[in-house]
């Protein structure tokens, strides 16, 4: 049987930083798939979305003098956190049989990939917020 590809803690935080919460949620899915959990899959996809609408949605009432760095970091963290919690840590795929790490240029690629997936759902999501009249665009 061909090893599964998993993520690394570091490579979660890493590919979540370059490719923003869409790869954040990926990341973590894959692994749990991966893991043969499917209802932690299914949960990571049902609260990271709810949580990314939120995001969205809290950018646009952010002042403008607010240190844009901040937000990343805090996404990263927990999504490196949750990896390191919930999942394995680098030690332990690099011992299973059944695991191989997922390729840093496939993190790499799938984080510009997410990262502009991110910023269209992004302006789509602030588009309707301003034809609603909750935030206005100028």
């Amino acid at each position: 049987m061909e090893p599964k590809k998993f993520y690394s803690p570091l490579q979660i935080a890493l590919g979540s930083l370059w490719g923003g919460p869409l790869a954040a949620v990926y990341f973590l899915r894959k692994n749990y798939l991966a893991l043969g959990k499917t209802e932690s899959a299914q949960k990571t996809v049902v609260i990271g979305s709810l949580l990314i609408l939120a995001l969205i949605a809290l950018l646009a009432y952010l002042p403008e003098n607010f240190p844009s760095m901040i937000i990343p970091f805090v996404y990263c963290a927990a999504a490196a956190k949750v990896a390191m919690s919930t999942q394995l840590e680098k030690a332990d795929i690099a011992k299973a049989d059944e695991f191989e790490f997922a390729s840093n240029w496939g993190v790499f690629g799938l984080g510009i990939v997410s990262l502009v997936l991110f910023f269209i759902f992004a302006v789509v999501i602030m588009l309707i917020m301003d034809f609603m009249g909750l935030i206005t665009l100028a």
